[in-house]
């Protein structure tokens, strides 16, 4: 049973590709600050969270939440609580939108090597159809050979 279960790993392990979202063409749309140390947005960005839902709801692609982590910290221990940190306001807005329905996929990012202090999470959009057009076109240019 044991060997069973160790095969199963490792072809689930060698099977199992690292998927990791590619935006070549992604569009911001808004950012949402937060207030020092608090992972709660304001009220009043409600709207443009509506605003994205009622918008992109329907379109052929996913949203891009990204927030940065300034590389540079006083200790450990602080940079460990902001990366906690970065990460409930990423969640804060994902879970805004789970309440919403909204139903096309969302990928977050939490970028830990910024050089600036920002307590934003940026929303953009990625376009799956503008992607998979360049992967196509960067295929097909790839496969002819260049003229000399």
């Amino acid at each position: 049973m044991k060997f069973i279960v160790i095969i199963g790993f490792i072809t689930l392990i060698l099977t199992t590709t690292n998927v990791m979202a590619k935006c070549a063409n992604k569009t911001h749309i808004t950012d949402i600050p937060y207030a020092k140390n608090s992972s709660y947005f304001s009220n009043k960005y409600s709207t443009r969270l509506d605003d994205i839902v009622t918008h992109y709801q329907s379109q052929s692609g996913y949203l891009l939440l990204e927030f940065k982590v300034n590389k540079v910290q006083r200790s450990e221990d602080v940079r460990h609580y902001n990366k906690w940190l970065a990460s409930r306001r990423v969640e804060r807005i994902r879970n805004y939108f789970n309440q919403a329905s909204y139903s096309a996929p969302i990928i977050s990012r939490i970028l830990t090597a910024s050089n600036e202090t920002d307590r934003s999470v940026a929303v953009h959009w990625c376009d799956t159809q503008t992607d998979e057009l360049h992967l196509r076109l960067a295929k097909i240019s790839e496969a002819v050979p260049a003229a000399h």
